[in-house]
């Protein structure tokens, strides 16, 4: 996901484009005001695929959609706040885990989620809950009220 398509073209994503298949969700706008970026993406073997403007805001429902028609049926989001936010705000996680390590990284390490997550008008509920120790690094992962839902409808 790249709304601006601020994405380096040197990075070993793009280079690598041509081996493994890669796609980079990203804006109309951005295709427009970039045509030359998305030109040099698309040489190394990545595909673009634009989403609807949407007042600035990625549509994730229309990622999903093709994500869908193309067969793809899970998705790991492994993002920032703002993406990890947008998924959260638009009940669309069914797992959420996250990993917590043992230790303090400083200004340097911290990450402005409180921002994006202040968007949340909720909290949200974590079921099923399974912690796990790795090493000295913790795995707590969860599932979400729409997915114990989706699997009471499933087992019932």
């Amino acid at each position: 996901m790249d709304s601006f398509l601020r994405i380096p073209l040197d990075c070993k994503l793009i280079k690598t484009a041509i081996k493994s298949p890669v796609l980079i969700y990203t804006s109309e706008k951005s295709l427009r005001t970039n045509p030359q970026t998305a030109a040099e993406i698309t040489k190394n073997g990545a595909e673009l695929l634009a989403y609807p403007d949407t007042q600035g805001r990625s549509n994730l429902y229309f990622l999903l959609d093709e994500l869908s028609k193309r067969g793809i049926t899970q998705l790991l989001v492994e993002g920032g706040p703002t993406v990890l936010t947008s998924f959260l705000k638009e009940n669309l996680a069914d797992q959420i885990v996250v990993y917590i390590a043992p230790k303090i990284l400083a200004a340097q390490g911290r990450a402005p989620i409180a921002g994006p997550m202040a968007q949340l008008t909720q909290a949200i509920g974590l079921h099923c809950v399974d912690i796990q120790h790795l090493g000295d690094d913790v795995r707590l992962a969860g599932l979400s009220e729409k997915a114990l839902k989706e699997l009471s409808i499933v087992e019932g």
